[in-house]
């Protein structure tokens, strides 16, 4: 709907606070997500709670403040900036209030929370749009804020310890124990998502990258079999590892992966032959000069899921060192990459960078991970 109804200008500069705050939002997430679920499932969370909420706190007004030095740099205007450091405080209880239901198996008020989001945004949306008021970056902004501000209020009425920081070191070196690995396993992911668009931003104004974030928007539907398969994957993992039995692990990755291409592949064959009518069909005729990067991007979109599932399952082993510095140094090149070569050829060699990314993580980490599962060091 965005797509459709905000300028092309003004969809690049949303794409742009958009990424901004999820890859904020996804650094500090990561840190103690894993630690709270796993903590709280086996009855010790309340020991950590406090200072998980503390160092979401903490890490997010570090972000906020990183935010309104850098987005107006990156083109964004006071409110865009305002808006989406508010957003990201208010992100805040409602990240943690999804965390304890997901760690308590109370699905149903998970939904509850996330509908409140989803729902929200969609209503405002649609009602934005039927008045003509969904005109600007910073009215879809308000929109999806608004959005969050309603999830997060069902989440602190569920949660209301989510309101209660604590501030004690030895809690928080707890807390981030087994967070730092996760963090950067999440912070890698993010990147490849939406953090090379902060990169792109620094040489490309947000009309010139409008094009290229719709293309990786629409693609994102190819993410969610991986999302999903990764979802189960990850505790598959940990609890196959304590069980020692880990051929049937190798067995349930490969089945996996064959599930996703089965799907991914015929699915890329049919978008490669008819992208130009499928494109300007689903997002409108203005972004006809998406057509390019959706195809170039569609090997990319094959390749993440060696990339995520070697990872996310090399974590889930216990073996993080395995993974964690090969993305560092990856997501490093990536972003070399792309302010070199993008500011000397065009925006059109952006996802050919983004796919060599994917092929390289995904070989290096499945061959670690294939050594990790016949019992190797």
């Amino acid at each position: 709907m965005l797509l459709r109804a905000l300028p092309v200008d003004e969809y690049g500069s949303y794409g742009v606070a958009w990424a901004f705050l999820n890859v904020a939002a996804m650094c500090t997430r990561g840190l103690w997500a894993l630690t709270l679920v796993q903590r709280w499932a086996s009855g010790s969370g309340d020991r950590v709670l406090g200072a998980i909420v503390g160092l979401s706190l903490g890490t997010t007004l570090i972000g906020i403040a990183l935010g309104a030095a850098v987005m107006p740099a990156l083109g964004l205007s006071t409110v865009e900036t305002g808006l989406t450091c508010f957003a990201l405080l208010i992100l805040v209880p409602r990240d943690l209030a999804i965390a304890l239901g997901q760690a308590e198996s109370r699905l149903r008020r998970v939904f509850v929370i996330e509908a409140c989001y989803f729902f929200g945004s969609l209503a405002g949306f649609i009602v934005f749009a039927k008045f003509g008021w969904l005109v600007d970056a910073e009215t879809a902004l308000a929109v999806n804020t608004g959005a969050i501000v309603l999830s997060s209020l069902a989440g602190v009425i569920r949660y209301p310890i989510v309101l209660r920081p604590t501030f004690t070191m030895s809690d928080y070196r707890e807390a981030t124990h087994f967070g730092k690995w996760t963090g950067m396993l999440a912070i890698g992911d993010i990147y490849f998502q939406q953090g090379d668009l902060l990169v792109l931003s620094t040489i490309q104004n947000p009309a010139q990258l409008a094009p290229y974030i719709a293309a990786k928007t629409f693609l994102r539907l190819f993410a969610l079999a991986s999302q999903a398969m990764n979802f189960l994957l990850y505790p598959m993992a940990a609890r196959l590892a304590a069980e020692g039995d880990l051929p049937k692990l190798a067995s349930k990755l490969k089945f996996a992966l064959a599930g996703v291409w089965a799907v991914g592949i015929p699915s890329a064959i049919v978008l490669w032959f008819y992208a130009d009518p499928v494109i300007p069909w689903m997002l409108g005729q203005k972004y006809k000069d998406a057509i390019p990067f959706v195809i170039a991007l569609l090997p990319a979109a094959l390749l993440e899921p060696l990339f995520s599932t070697g990872a996310n399952i090399l974590v889930g082993l216990g073996r993080p060192r395995f993974a964690i510095p090969w993305i560092a140094v990856v997501i490093c090149l990536n972003a070399a990459a792309n302010l070199w070569l993008v500011s000397r050829l065009s925006l059109e060699a952006a996802p050919w960078i983004l796919t060599a990314s994917y092929a390289v993580l995904g070989i290096v980490l499945q061959m670690r991970l294939s050594k990790a599962l016949r019992g190797k060091k």
